[in-house]
């Protein structure tokens, strides 16, 4: 005796809803940095199980955040300094923990939760070449305050206008007065730090290039720049229902300290490998 119909039907949606898997939608940044880690978030949420949309297009953080609070968006990927100052507008943090417990506590009353934080932090910083005698002796920014006058910086003009980037380093050191203060191109200014037609250079502290030994961080040594630690950012709604997203993420954003992070830059932004390459050869070296 044949089943009627309706009965094969609910079997069969029975059968596909147990081998369904939950849809989520992961945003993004638009840089290397951001759209790497969050494609290493996307390939943990999919070993779990979840089918990951991914929503790579944010250009800024606060288009990004609008996505998050309104719901297209169930995980983001946003700066925890930025996040504080650029969104919230609240007074900037010293440190990367103070930043993190300020912006979580704000979070809060908007019904958000930020799991764990990057170890790395992409603060900006200035950088000068080892091999430089122009630069020799040079530590702190205190050190290119006083020798300014007879060094040459190259900036962008993102840096040189960000209210966060060299407006602020002047406020909290003073005016350098640098010999020449040359604008250029992202990728340009490490052209000229190598052929020393400048002495300092301003790029963020998990840049590609410190893969090389010869460029040298110098140490912030009045905490002028708020720290940078991507952190994932989700509905305490949606995270309630999703309850494994939190130690799935977690404990890979554990493992993604500064010095594998400036690697991973290297990869994408230096020697122009794809980020989904460069995430999906991390989560293979985990396994």
């Amino acid at each position: 005796m044949k089943k009627p119909f309706y009965y094969i039907f609910i079997a069969g949606v029975l059968l596909f809803s147990c081998g369904a898997k939950e849809t989520l939608t992961l945003g993004s940044l638009n840089t290397p940095y951001a759209l790497t880690v969050s494609e290493i978030y996307a390939g943990v949420l999919e070993k779990a199980g979840y089918k990951v949309i991914r929503s790579y297009g944010f250009d800024g953080i606060e288009t990004l955040h609008a996505a998050i609070l309104n719901g297209g968006v169930d995980i983001g990927t946003e700066w925890t300094g930025e996040a504080l100052t650029k969104v919230l507008g609240a007074p900037r943090s010293g440190d990367q923990y103070g930043t993190y417990d300020a912006l979580s506590a704000r979070y809060v009353k908007l019904g958000l939760v930020l799991l764990e934080p990057l170890p790395a932090d992409n603060h900006w910083t200035l950088a000068v070449l080892q091999e430089n005698p122009n630069s020799a002796g040079i530590k702190t920014f205190s050190d290119v305050k006083n020798r300014a006058p007879e060094l040459v910086i190259a900036v962008t003009s993102g840096f040189n206008d960000d209210r966060e980037a060299f407006p602020l380093l002047e406020e909290v050191y003073g005016t350098f007065g640098f010999k020449e203060i040359e604008l250029v191109p992202e990728e340009e200014q490490y052209a000229l730090l190598r052929s020393r037609a400048v002495d300092v250079i301003a790029l963020r502290a998990n840049d590609g290039h410190f893969a090389d030994a010869g460029y040298r961080a110098l140490r912030d040594n009045f905490h002028a720049f708020i720290p940078q630690n991507l952190v994932p950012v989700v509905k305490d709604e949606f995270l309630s229902s999703h309850a494994g997203i939190r130690q799935a993420l977690n404990a890979v954003s554990a493992s993604l300290n500064d010095k594998v992070m400036i690697d991973l830059n290297n990869r994408t932004a230096v020697k122009k490998e794809p980020y989904r390459e460069t995430a999906k050869s991390y989560l293979e070296t985990r396994r």
